[in-house]
């Protein structure tokens, strides 16, 4: 029989994901659960610049942190946890 090399796996504290402790690592900060997340495309700032020729520039809401939804997330919340309790 070999022995087989086991690697160790992680669950988020956000949601239900579950990956190595690198990729855990990376995928907590931009966790759409996490409340403290971090945004690469607006770099938390809300709102993203385009810049176009002639030196002008305009002001766009980030589609990814105003999609964000609290209310839906109260209801994921919500089904998680009459789940847990018909377990």
């Amino acid at each position: 029989m070999k022995k087989v090399k086991t690697i160790q796996r992680y669950k988020c504290d956000f949601c239900k994901k579950i990956l190595t402790k690198y990729h855990m690592e990376i995928h907590e900060k931009r966790c759409f659960r996490n409340p403290d997340r971090y945004c690469d495309f607006c770099d938390n700032k809300g709102f993203i610049v385009e810049h176009y020729d002639g030196g002008h520039t305009r002001e766009f809401p980030c589609p990814y942190c105003v999609s964000f939804d609290k209310k839906m997330l109260k209801e994921i919340e919500a089904r998680e946890e009459e789940e847990k309790n018909e377990s």
